[in-house]
């Protein structure tokens, strides 16, 4: 099973949420809505900003997406929104149903990109992720994922439940619209300040950032997890262990290569192979998975 290591919390608040002050909430961070369309401007957007940057709130911005012209709401969204740009992290909220899904967002993204410099983050529904498949757009851009498996009010600390393929990880989750018992969207975060401000400063794309099931884990904690599917086959593989993958690979191909030398005698048996094994840095419990894949 896969590891999702909670850094921060936080809020996405629209003028739905007028005259709330962030800094009262103890959280990490907040994103706010900024644009619609290509007409329609939050009035609430600049002050809720402008508290965030006085109290030290990581903060980001979203355009909510309708079914415009991609590039005319790209245009529309960085027009109103150019001196947020490196500082926070930009959105494209897509939670509407155009002709197609996938080349309207990446249409949308790319002239964001070539207007800005920055690659924005991606809000979906959990049960959206599968139609962008075969896009650019889970190597370029964050996910900030959105589902409610239970009514939550209060902060969680356990993980994402969905499969978001063919996304390698989420980047925030929002798991709640009612959070302390109030219209209030609750989020939990995968990453921490640095991360964050790779996804505002981003000038390449989320290779940059870490994948959070990944950065914290010895070379062969990720080996076994390899061995036990859960990352997949090669260019699934290659997309989930992102950075790490020829530093996993090559150790799957030498502790294949012992395990070829354990079947032919070479490191005895039982108790005096556990202990010859490990004494020479090959995990015992990994190669005899391997001994026992091969023979079987």
């Amino acid at each position: 099973m896969r590891v999702w290591s909670v850094k921060m919390r936080g809020i996405d608040i629209s003028n739905h949420q007028a005259g709330l002050n962030p800094s009262t909430l103890n959280i990490d961070f907040c994103i706010c809505k900024a644009t619609e369309g290509v007409g329609y401007v939050d009035p609430t957007c600049d002050t809720f900003i402008l508290n965030c940057i006085n109290n030290h709130i990581l903060w980001g911005f979203y355009h909510f997406a309708r079914e415009n012209n991609p590039e005319e709401e790209a245009q529309f969204f960085y027009d109103n929104c150019k001196n947020y740009f490196n500082h926070g992290i930009p959105v494209l909220d897509y939670e509407t149903t155009n002709y197609n899904n996938r080349e309207w967002c990446e249409r949308f993204l790319n002239k964001l990109y070539d207007l800005s410099g920055v690659w924005a983050m991606i809000y979906l529904s959990a049960s959206r992720c599968g139609e962008y498949e075969n896009s650019w757009i889970p190597d370029k851009c964050g996910l900030w994922v959105a589902g409610y498996p239970m009514a939550y009010t209060n902060w969680v600390e356990n993980a994402m439940p969905y499969n978001i393929y063919p996304f390698r990880f989420a980047a925030i989750w929002q798991f709640t619209s009612s959070l302390f018992n109030r219209n209030l969207d609750g989020n939990i975060a995968y990453m921490d300040e640095d991360a964050w401000m790779k996804y505002a400063n981003s000038t390449d794309n989320q290779q940059n950032v870490e994948n959070p099931n990944t950065a914290n884990k010895t070379t062969d904690d990720l080996v076994l997890e390899v061995l036990l599917g859960e990352y997949g086959n090669d260019n699934d593989r290659k997309r989930m262990l992102n950075g790490r993958y020829e530093e996993v690979q090559n150790r799957i191909n030498q502790l294949y290569n012992i395990a070829g030398e354990v079947i032919e005698g070479k490191w005895g048996n039982g108790w005096n192979r556990e202990q010859s094994l490990n004494g020479a840095g090959y995990p015992y419990e990994i190669v005899q998975r391997i001994v026992n894949a091969i023979l079987d």
